[in-house]
């Protein structure tokens, strides 16, 4: 195991009914909160105004901006730092899905400066960007089980003008509290809960696959997490007011990206920068993409660390494996989560997506000019160079 730092200094509120604490959580945080969402959902369904009713209770100013779309864009990400600095805001709320929260974050640096957020945002090799000194305080109420936004101190931030999409990273994006409340989650269409549920799997399978260092303790965390939530992605998909399937993936999401899976392991996120290069030119959600990736990478990889596989295959999907060559126990653990992807109507393709004529070309330079760094390569037990991203990419059509 690597040596590594674990520090986590967001309070997690959460259960069943938390959302009611929202008011007298963000009164110790300031008296005027720019309150970040979507356009509509929140609205539709009444949170919104749940929301704004408990935090105009404790006496709090409310400012709203309900302009984050799917993908948030520099553009908005500016214009809601500005909107903040207007109105004098002292703290930011995120309340939606992984979007609102990282627009939420990226806001909350915007507030601070004079400069567009994507000077804040590494996206390229070559490019310089300035560090994150100082952000407002960060509240997020997450509504959908899936990015971990609500754990982590990044953000993913998409410039539509070059269509790239990169993170904004920095221990001021931590949030001071988070309320994970799973009955906000009920009212999430099957689609939506399943892409999330696979953004799930996916934060925590890159580095059990990647890793650079055993850890073994982090791989029966990782290989809990990933079972934990297909079983209750099932259960929600028969039951979707399940509150305790609903809660088991409200915890997993937070659980996924806080750091304690994958400390000491090393190793990379090749997944997330691909599909981030996919949904940087066509704006589909994060979690379709990701399921579009992960078949071919399985397939791509598998055999480059075959005990790995095999382990999955054994401990997730408890397939016996006992006697069989280790490249054969592999194989089966490709083809069960293809076959699980399948039965919870999540097996994607580019055509599946409706993209006829996918920039295969494209997108691999997008990836490795922003997540290659100097080495040219994403880190994966078999290197990913361009050329190995564009065969990925066509594994997908």
């Amino acid at each position: 195991m690597h040596n590594f730092e674990f520090i986590l200094p967001t309070k997690i509120v959460f259960g069943v009914g938390e959302i009611n604490r929202v008011g007298k959580e963000a009164e110790k945080l300031g008296r005027r909160p720019l309150l970040v969402t979507g356009k509509t959902s929140m609205q539709r369904l009444g949170i919104l105004d749940k929301v704004t009713s408990l935090l105009n209770k404790e006496g709090l100013e409310v400012v709203l901006y309900d302009k984050i779309e799917p993908n948030p864009r520099v553009t908005t990400v500016d214009e809601g730092g500005e909107l903040a600095k207007s109105k004098k805001c002292d703290f930011v709320i995120g309340l939606g899905g992984g979007s609102p929260m990282d627009a939420a974050k990226a806001i909350a640096v915007r507030a601070c400066v004079d400069d567009t957020i994507w000077n804040y945002i590494y996206h390229g090799q070559g490019e310089t960007f300035r560090e994150v000194e100082r952000a407002l305080p960060i509240m997020t109420l997450p509504t959908i089980a899936a990015t971990g936004s609500e754990a982590d101190p990044g953000g993913v931030i998409t410039n539509w003008d070059t269509h790239e999409k990169a993170v904004i990273f920095s221990p001021h994006l931590f949030p001071r509290v988070s309320i994970v409340d799973p009955e906000l989650t009920v009212s999430v269409s099957p689609e939506i809960t399943s892409d999330g549920a696979v953004d799930i799997i996916c934060h925590v399978i890159e580095s059990y696959f990647t890793a650079t260092s055993p850890a073994p303790l982090q791989d029966r965390l990782s290989e809990g997490i990933i079972k934990t939530v297909m079983d209750s992605l099932e259960r929600v998909l028969s039951d979707p007011e399940s509150l305790e399937a609903r809660s088991n993936l409200s915890w997993c999401s937070s659980l996924a990206l806080s750091g304690l899976i994958n400390s000491g392991r090393g190793g990379g996120m090749p997944m997330h920068a691909i599909e981030h290069a996919i949904s940087g030119h066509y704006d589909i959600s994060h979690g379709r993409g990701l399921a579009l990736i992960l078949p071919p990478i399985m397939d791509y990889t598998h055999e480059h660390r075959p005990e790995k596989y095999a382990q999955l295959a054994k401990n997730v999907f408890e397939i016996d494996t006992i006697g069989l060559p280790i490249i054969e126990g592999a194989k089966l653990g490709v083809k069960a989560m293809r076959d699980w992807l399948k039965s919870v109507e999540m097996y994607t393709t580019f055509s599946s997506l409706g993209i006829t004529s996918p920039k295969y070309e494209q997108m691999a330079e997008d990836t490795i000019r922003v997540y290659g760094g100097d080495r040219g390569f994403l880190v994966n037990p078999r290197k990913l160079h361009r050329e190995d991203i564009i065969n990925l990419l066509k594994m997908a059509e």
